[in-house]
């Protein structure tokens, strides 16, 4: 699993020091940094965004551990589209552990892709499970030390 997930991302799609102070701009500017990507269309960005706000409305993706896991599928997405953020600051998610959240991994994948879509989300909520590996993405400072983080976990 993990080969088809590093193969979906890339320093472009990481976010070191998201400055956000809610969930909506949160994901905002994440969606904003897959557009600069070229991977989604800026035309498309509302539509992502309402609903994956939608998919919040219902329940928050706050996992706990300051970890939050917002994701959609939808028809004008290309494949499997992941965008990770991380906060210094923390941001309020509706966590159900009422802390803040600091690492955002936000996944996107075609209407189609359900399987694979549930499979990497499975992937990412056992991989940050490790509160090690999650400390060690806070503290990053570069988006290539994220990559070479997420490729050493997922050797584990």
């Amino acid at each position: 699993m993990i080969n088809g997930f590093l193969g979906h991302i890339d320093e472009r799609d990481i976010i070191i020091n998201l400055k956000s102070k809610n969930k909506k701009n949160a994901i905002s500017v994440m969606l904003d940094c897959l557009v600069n990507a070229k991977r989604i269309s800026k035309n498309d960005k509302k539509t992502i965004l309402k609903v994956i706000m939608q998919r919040e409305d219902m329940g928050s993706t706050a996992i706990g551990g300051s970890i939050a896991l917002p994701h959609a599928r939808l028809d004008c997405v290309k494949g499997i589209v992941p965008c990770i953020a991380i906060s210094k600051e923390g941001i309020d998610f509706d966590s159900l552990d009422g802390e803040s959240v600091h690492i955002i991994v936000l996944l996107l994948s075609n209407r189609k892709e359900a399987g694979l879509h549930l499979k990497t989300l499975a992937y990412l909520a056992k991989m940050l499970r490790d509160k090690s590996f999650v400390r060690q993405l806070e503290a990053a400072k570069e988006r290539s030390e994220v990559i070479s983080l997420i490729a050493r976990q997922s050797r584990i």
